[in-house]
């Protein structure tokens, strides 16, 4: 090499490199793994204990299921302002996290709403999932059922109890314009008399599912099933090392 190209180039009177440096990927780490260890234990509690209030429509399970899961939510929450490095990005999950507590005022303060704390929190199966392949390197016997609960649950069911939720915002305003068989679902779960949602709480939980498209479309984008770049190689030797992070 030429001997001027080992002397930096401010010295040899130029100006200096206008180019920013490298950004400096984030990296799992002990504090990262705990948090999410802790979030598999949760989430655990809180997504099968959804299928199992749904199933036998306990209402005290309902009720109990809101109660843990604005208090998860709030404890993440602070332990993400304190520790953010935790999470590959602090903010948008927070975020997720604020709008995911003006949710779950509505069900808080209105029992009788708490059924549908079980139905929003049937996702937290596919996050479970997310957890789970990256501690399993991303193997084939995860994958396709994170995929398939993807699909099903953040990209179709999201959506249709956002559309539900604004029925249940405004009943009386909005009845003789929805499908019958959505105002007959309301009068069921609610009877005719029902509260309606608290809006903010509705227009919380239209922010909540655009996060799941924005999430959607980092997913689509990176993963070879779904038509996106191809790093499965670079994912598999992320898994192996333990060192894999998702969207989340």
């Amino acid at each position: 090499a030429h001997p001027s190209r080992l002397i930096p180039r401010t010295l040899r009177g130029g100006a200096p490199s206008s180019k920013a440096p490298a950004e400096v990927k984030w990296q799992p780490s002990a504090a990262s793994e705990l948090h999410d260890n802790c979030n598999l234990f949760v989430l655990s509690l809180l997504g099968f204990g959804s299928v199992y209030a749904l199933i036998t429509n306990h209402h005290e399970a309902h009720r109990l299921l809101t109660k843990i899961g604005f208090l998860y939510v709030l404890l993440d929450s602070v332990w993400l302002l304190a520790i953010p490095n935790v999470v590959k990005s602090p903010g948008v999950v927070i975020a997720h996290h604020i709008a995911t507590l003006l949710v779950l005022l509505d069900p808080l303060f209105t029992p009788s709403h708490s059924v549908y704390t079980s139905a929003c929190l049937l996702v937290e199966i596919n996050t479970l999932l997310l957890l789970l392949r990256r501690k399993m390197s991303y193997s084939v016997l995860v994958e396709v059922p994170f995929v398939i609960t993807w699909v099903l649950l953040r990209n179709i069911w999201y959506p249709l109890l956002m559309v539900f939720f604004m029925l249940c915002s405004a009943p009386e305003a909005l009845s003789p314009h929805f499908p019958r068989a959505l105002v007959a679902a309301r009068d069921v779960i609610e009877g005719r008399e029902g509260v309606p949602m608290r809006l903010v709480s509705m227009v919380s939980w239209t922010a909540v599912c655009v996060l799941q498209l924005k999430w959607t479309g980092q997913l689509f984008a990176q993963h070879p099933w779904l038509g996106g770049r191809n790093k499965a190689r670079e994912r598999r030797a992320e898994g192996t090392k333990g060192k894999a992070k998702g969207f989340l």
